[in-house]
């Protein structure tokens, strides 16, 4: 899997868009249910970026292993899985953004949180999501 070459094909794209579509619209709905539920506004810790962004780093790390152990042979669908979906529901775009609004506000100790918080927190959600996916895949 990680030593093929990447083919730029417009079949190859049509997956990672259909992928990115599903994906964003995913984040969209689960960025709304969080700040409504919870009353985030743009100063307060923004839980809903950093919730999007762990579980896409655990999808992204079980879509790995998936493929490297052989269950998704296709290069297409590994595409729109992990480029795609993942790609498109998480995202640190955003990230960016509301750390940006967090210092700006004057939020610095917020804003290190938020920053130590994703990147610790999604590694070691790729990490859980590739030995979960390998683990199940040895059976």
């Amino acid at each position: 899997m990680w030593g093929e070459i990447m083919e730029l094909s417009f079949r190859t794209m049509m997956y990672v868009g259909c992928g990115c579509f599903v994906g964003g619209v995913l984040r969209y709905i689960t960025a709304v249910l969080i700040t409504t539920g919870w009353g985030i506004t743009e100063t307060d810790m923004p839980w809903h970026t950093l919730f999007i962004n762990f579980i896409g780093c655990l999808f992204m790390g079980i879509f790995c292993a998936l493929g490297v152990h052989g269950l998704v042979e296709s290069p297409n669908v590994r595409a729109a899985l992990m480029t795609g979906l993942c790609g498109g529901y998480s995202t640190l775009a955003a990230f960016a953004l509301e750390n940006t609004f967090l210092f700006r506000a004057g939020n610095h100790l917020t804003a290190a949180g938020y920053i130590t918080a994703t990147l610790v927190g999604s590694i070691i959600c790729f990490i859980l999501g590739y030995l979960a996916a390998s683990c199940l895949t040895r059976g």
